[in-house]
């Protein structure tokens, strides 16, 4: 547990005992039990019962936050919103017709589990159908990756982009009271094929985006096929080559869930660099969130799964190298791999030199954890 103190100290409790970091003041603030939460569920899924006895006090967690905020835990979708505002009563009507003139997208339209959601699937659909409405009015175009070239998904599903990823950063920035339109330069890092920054640069044009990956072939197609965001080939180790202080938001989604603790640290240090005093990083990485997610879906076995969540509460971090010697789409990196990170290392790791703004256990797809942390 992270003990605040009134003088401004926090202790924070470990395997082999406990420090203390001294940080400003805790004003008023609310008090969030969410990685509690998160072990606890994951360790029922394994049937942990015992164990998550013996620890249910000593690994608990507790968040303060000096400004009041909106739940995370609820999706706003503000992203998807924003686009799809764009487009006129009209444009909506005439969009749904070509969308339930195809059987299958029909159905699914129909069987939108409320209004987020149909906005999502309509700005897919129609890009996935070419729609020229929602590339001249919302700004997304249709172009799709070749199987040949890295894509995090395909299908209707995904025509527009990471809808649901943009939607997760921009609501996390709202949830953390940082404005999104007030920042002037971005990074994605590890774009992939672009599947995030096409979505945040479509809903955002007036923000300066960037985009790297090591993987050249996804950054050749998105070069070409996505226009106004600067796209690089980055090293698999840092640093990049951008200026000291340059961006305002880093966005980096199931990065931090493959990079190997030392060289994550190294990354870290990066993002620093890179970031203006204040600049914000959003980030996911895998939990104890994830840990319950695989075990219940068949991904890790029980035993495996048991050795990452004893790995979480000894040591803070369990990684290993499972791509083979071919690597992640021809990206070969001893250390990437998978990684699952606890709170309690990212904290020890990380503070004082940033401040975590917001923490949600499994807020992305019911799985990884999301961190708004920013520059001290």
């Amino acid at each position: 547990m992270i003990y605040g103190r009134p003088d401004g100290t926090r202790r924070f409790p470990w395997a082999h005992g406990s420090f203390t970091l001294v940080s400003r003041p805790i004003t008023r603030g609310r008090v969030r039990h969410l990685v509690g939460l998160a072990a606890h569920r994951g360790l029922r899924a394994l049937g942990a019962h015992s164990y998550l006895a013996s620890v249910r006090t000593a690994h608990a967690i507790e968040f303060v936050r000096d400004t009041p905020a909106r739940a995370f835990d609820a999706e706003d979708g503000i992203a998807s919103r924003r686009l799809f505002e764009r487009l006129s009563a009209e444009d909506v009507n005439e969009i749904e017709q070509r969308i339930r003139a195809d059987s299958d997208l029909g159905a699914r339209y129909a069987a939108a589990a409320d209004e987020m959601s149909r906005r999502r699937l309509l700005l897919a659909f129609a890009a996935w159908l070419g729609d020229p409405l929602v590339d001249q009015a919302a700004g997304l175009g249709a172009a799709q990756p070749p199987d040949g070239v890295h894509a995090m998904a395909r299908g209707p599903l995904a025509a527009a982009g990471g809808l649901y990823e943009a939607d997760m950063v921009v609501d996390a920035l709202a949830s953390a009271s940082v404005d999104i339109e007030s920042m002037g330069a971005a990074l994605d890092f590890g774009c992939s094929s672009g599947r995030l920054v096409r979505v945040l640069a479509a809903a955002y044009p007036e923000i300066e985006w960037r985009a790297c990956d090591p993987n050249a072939a996804a950054i050749a197609w998105a070069r070409e096929n996505l226009p106004g965001i600067e796209f690089f080939v980055n090293d698999n180790a840092p640093p990049l080559a951008l200026d000291q202080g340059s961006l305002d938001l880093i966005c980096a989604i199931s990065i931090w869930s493959h990079f190997a603790p030392p060289l994550g640290l190294r990354w870290f240090e990066d993002m620093h660099r890179l970031l203006q005093p204040g600049g914000v990083l959003v980030c996911t990485t895998h939990g104890l969130t994830s840990v319950a997610t695989y075990a219940t879906h068949g991904m890790r076995t029980a035993e495996q799964s048991r050795e990452i969540a004893d790995s979480l509460y000894s040591r803070g971090w369990w990684y290993a190298q499972e791509f083979g010697p071919e690597g992640d789409w021809g990206v070969v990196n001893p250390e990437w791999g998978s990684t699952f990170l606890s709170a309690e290392w990212m904290l020890t790791q990380l503070c004082p030199r940033w401040r975590v703004l917001e923490f949600a256990p499994g807020r992305n797809q019911d799985n990884q954890d999301v961190y708004v942390l920013q520059r001290a």
